[in-house]
């Protein structure tokens, strides 16, 4: 059994890069990857925080800091890490941002910097990452981490949020659709509520009690649990999944 689990799940000889992953999701994500054997690059646009969740996980993980906004800082962090690792097999573009308006008093500005980290970000890391994928000939796993409100908005002010993962889950398909000859599967999990330090103070005022009492299974998630399901979505068990979006929300859509 636990060579057919090693078999489907196993992420020996693997690198992979992980955006925003210097705490909650991210983290979580790259901790799973980590713990099924990949070579992991933690990425995060502080620095110390991506070396202290490096630290964390160990198993050799590597820490990186760049802006997934920024063009030249993800060409530089994919080219750093493609040397650091010898190559990139898993990219999970998990970087966002999720700050609260209403769209009768968004700023522009604000509305600017959500599309330019949630949207902008994953398409320039993916761009990047594919380039160092097909140079290795071996194909790869790309996985969006998207949201439930790209599929259904949860409370005023999140417009912005929703959107810009809205277009992330369409980012998905269209580049799975691209690079499947390459033998690159893209794919996307929506998670709903997940208990993490920036979620903590958003709960404090009642959120979280309102959204247990709609989940189904009467919780929010931890990020491990959403790593998990990452992990099988890059895994071998998922080679022939792709353009799939996934919906890890402990069955609040469906009440």
């Amino acid at each position: 059994m636990a060579n057919v689990l090693t078999e489907l799940f196993g992420l020996e000889g693997r690198r992979a890069l992980v955006t925003g992953a210097g705490s909650g999701i991210g983290k979580g994500i790259a901790r799973r990857l980590a713990q099924a054997g990949a070579k992991v690059a933690v990425c995060d646009l502080e620095a110390d925080r991506a070396a202290a969740a490096a630290a964390e996980i160990g198993s050799g993980a590597i820490a990186a800091g760049c802006d997934v906004s920024d063009e030249a800082s993800v060409a530089a962090l994919v080219r750093d890490v493609a040397e650091q690792l010898g190559g990139i097999d898993i990219l999970v573009n998990n970087a966002g941002i999720y700050p609260t308006g209403p769209v009768a008093e968004m700023d522009v500005a604000d509305w600017d910097r959500v599309m330019a980290v949630n949207l902008r970000g994953p398409m320039l890391c993916t761009r990047e990452a594919v380039r160092v994928m097909r140079s290795g000939g071996a194909g790869g796993a790309i996985l969006n981490v998207s949201s439930i409100d790209s599929l259904h908005p949860s409370f005023v002010g999140m417009s912005h949020y929703g959107a810009s993962k809205g277009g992330l889950n369409m980012l998905t398909r269209s580049a799975a659709l691209e690079f499947a000859p390459d033998r690159i599967t893209v794919n996307a999990i929506c998670p709903g509520g997940v208990e993490t330090e920036g979620t903590q103070a958003a709960f404090g005022d009642g959120l979280k009690d309102q959204l247990e009492e709609r989940i189904p299974l009467g919780r929010v998630a931890t990020p491990d649990e959403i790593g998990a399901v990452s992990l099988f979505l890059v895994s071998p068990a998922a080679r022939y999944i792709t353009g799939t979006t996934l919906v890890v929300d402990g069955g609040y859509l469906i009440t």
